[in-house]
């Protein structure tokens, strides 16, 4: 599991989340509201799933950050 958190009032909360615990590699955007987005991903194997993970949060984590802020 890849999981981009930021910290609010004192305490981490996660807003998204690469992971394949339903037996296939997604992400899932976290609302504060509690909903879920899962997104499924288009990956050959969970490696290449894995690089996906971080090759999205690394360039998108400022545009997540902003999004779920916006929800609040």
């Amino acid at each position: 599991m890849v999981q981009l958190e930021i910290l609010i009032e004192g305490a981490w909360t996660p807003i998204a989340r690469y992971d394949t615990h339903h037996g296939f590699a997604h992400l899932d955007i976290l609302h504060p509201d509690g909903r879920e987005d899962k997104i499924r991903l288009l990956a050959k194997d969970f490696n290449e799933a894995l690089d996906i993970a971080f090759a999205d949060l690394l360039t998108n984590w400022e545009r997540y950050v902003r999004t779920y802020l916006k929800e609040q």
